[in-house]
């Protein structure tokens, strides 16, 4: 088939199609349907009547009061913060840091007796390697 003989056939259906509807009996139709939905025994739904709107501002009035009651809060307990100048830390020579830092009564670990692979010999180093293979 040829895009022609398609065209054809598409214009054939199409005035089937035309004749076949009667714009009388539509134009009935709908002037019907207008008529039965605009009957007074027939009530509308209105978007926004007076329940809806009431419920609306109750909203908006307890959003807003929990907001200023939020507001209102006093501010949560919260850890007090020192701070260090940093710079003024490089000044300082080995036994002013030291001092500071003894002065601060933080708990530093020590280590005194700290090996490193370098310090092992040979045997040292093939036990610690069949310790850690398990």
């Amino acid at each position: 088939m040829e895009e022609r003989d398609l065209e054809r056939m598409a214009r054939r259906l199409g005035h089937e199609r035309a004749e076949a509807l009667d714009p009388e009996r539509v134009a009935r139709g709908v002037l019907d349907r207008l008529r039965t939905e605009a009957a007074p025994g027939r009530a509308r739904r209105v978007v926004w009547s007076a329940p809806q709107l009431l419920r609306l501002a109750a909203v908006l009035v307890l959003f807003l009061a929990g907001g200023l009651l939020f507001l209102s809060l006093p501010p949560a307990d919260k850890p007090e913060t020192r701070m260090v100048a940093v710079p003024e830390l490089y000044e300082l020579s080995e036994d002013q840091l030291v001092e500071v830092l003894d002065s601060l009564a933080l708990e530093a670990p020590v280590f005194e007796h700290v090996v490193v692979l370098s310090d092992l010999g040979e045997a040292e180093l093939r036990e610690l390697l069949r310790a850690m293979e398990g």
